[in-house]
């Protein structure tokens, strides 16, 4: 997830802009978008707005539209090894070199607007790696988009090229700093992305959040269509949650489709699209040592109560979990619900500026180790799988990453296959 000191000057430079926070603004990167010429501008695009499943359910989208053999264009966030894999064309991440030059074509846009005097602050990371991903997909020659907001919807540096489709996945408490402390604050951010030139469809929501997101929408015109969650959660993304995630993206697949031609429009769209999907890190089980490891990167309150039920769903086996938060969690809510589980609870901190202290919650666990690489967590890790028992990883995706990183076969490589959709035509 970080730029060590051997990284290539390009990354270490990009990822040094994070320290410039997060911009709630879009002057500056719509000026800068201009100035590249509005690449992928005309590609239709789906923007997928919410707190919990945005990533699943854009992962869903593109996998979708795949299949009806369009060539697509996938922005995600965060990544979890390779700063590439938040740009995906036609399934495949953008390999370290292309994203480089797409990265320096944007700053070059960036400096020449400095120069006449047209912009007021230089450009965030996020804001960055946005239009270098529009300026990748326009090269990669995308024929639709699926787009998935950063953070809030309304100032959101994805709203740039515009959206045919906005989807808005369930909306809960969470970036309380940037997006307000109540339900109802947090959808207004979320549903400002509402259009009245495009379709809106949206997961079951709270009533709090509902209720705003139909306010927003009868002011703009706007019908949300409110999706009902599918019989069955696609294969390739387990849980319940994904019956919601999934239903979701068919929706929004079938508004996008219906704007595009009669040819592409020919056929079905139906759940049986979504199989074989893949997206690490969302309750990714991998045999290990005798027994398993699942990963799942449930930070939030909403997304542990998902994963708590999907486990209780699993058959008995002897389990540990290992939780690891950022420090602006609920990391108290969420190990309380963890605890639901009886099952060891074993506290880790993150490789990461902004990590939790796992000792202020040394009550709520078993153990606190030192790091993931904890010579006494790797030989109770060890013990337990060759006892064919499961390793339950959860929490931020910074400690998803470094977990991951136990099983060299899912990171070897930077293309590594695990990281793709398995529809990635080579």
């Amino acid at each position: 997830m970080r730029a060590g000191a051997g990284a290539p000057a390009w990354q270490r430079a990009l990822l040094e802009r994070r320290a410039l926070g997060v911009e709630l603004t879009l002057e500056a990167v719509r000026r800068v978008y201009e100035a590249l010429g509005r690449p992928a501008g005309a590609t239709p695009a789906i923007l997928i707005v919410g707190t919990n499943g945005k990533g699943s359910t854009a992962a869903m989208c593109a996998h979708a539209l795949q299949r009806r053999g369009l060539r697509v264009g996938l922005y995600t966030s965060p990544h979890l090894h390779r700063v590439g894999e938040r740009v995906r064309v036609d399934g495949a991440a953008l390999s370290d070199a292309a994203l480089e030059g797409h990265v320096e074509t944007v700053l070059s846009a960036e400096s020449g607007c400095s120069a006449r005097g047209e912009l007021a602050r230089a450009l965030t990371f996020f804001e960055v790696l946005t239009l270098a991903a529009m300026v990748g997909f326009a090269a990669g020659g995308a024929e639709a988009l699926v787009l998935e907001a950063g953070l809030g919807g309304r100032l959101d540096a994805t709203r740039v090229g515009g959206a045919v489709v906005t989807a808005i996945a369930p909306i809960g408490l969470d970036h309380a700093r940037y997006l307000g402390d109540t339900i109802e604050l947090i959808a207004g951010e979320k549903a400002a992305v509402i259009d009245a030139r495009a379709a809106c469809v949206c997961a079951p929501q709270r009533p709090a959040a509902e209720a705003v997101i139909r306010r927003i929408a009868a002011a703009r015109g706007v019908t949300p269509r409110f999706v009902t969650p599918l019989p069955r959660a696609p294969e390739g993304l387990p849980g319940a949650h994904q019956r919601v995630n999934g239903a979701l993206a068919l929706a929004a697949v079938e508004e996008l489709l219906a704007k595009m031609t009669e040819k592409i429009r020919r056929g079905p769209v139906d759940a049986s699209l979504l199989d074989g999907v893949g997206w690490p890190g969302r309750l990714e089980r991998v045999s290990l040592g005798g027994g398993a490891v699942v990963l799942d990167v449930a930070h939030n309150l909403d997304g542990v109560a998902a994963l708590v039920e999907f486990a209780r769903a699993q058959p008995e086996a002897e389990r540990a979990i290992v939780f690891g938060c950022m420090a602006d969690k609920d990391a108290d809510g969420m190990l309380a619900r963890l605890s639901e589980l009886r099952a060891p609870i074993w506290l880790v901190p993150l490789a990461a500026s902004g990590s939790w202290d796992p000792t202020s919650f040394a009550t709520r666990a078993d153990r606190v180790f030192a790091s993931v690489d904890d010579p006494a967590l790797t030989r109770l890790r060890d013990e337990l799988l060759a006892r064919g028992g499961e390793l339950w990883g959860c929490g931020s995706v910074y400690l998803i990453a470094e977990l991951r990183a136990w099983i060299p076969a899912l990171v070897d490589g930077q293309d590594a296959v695990a990281l793709q959709d398995p529809l990635q035509r080579r």
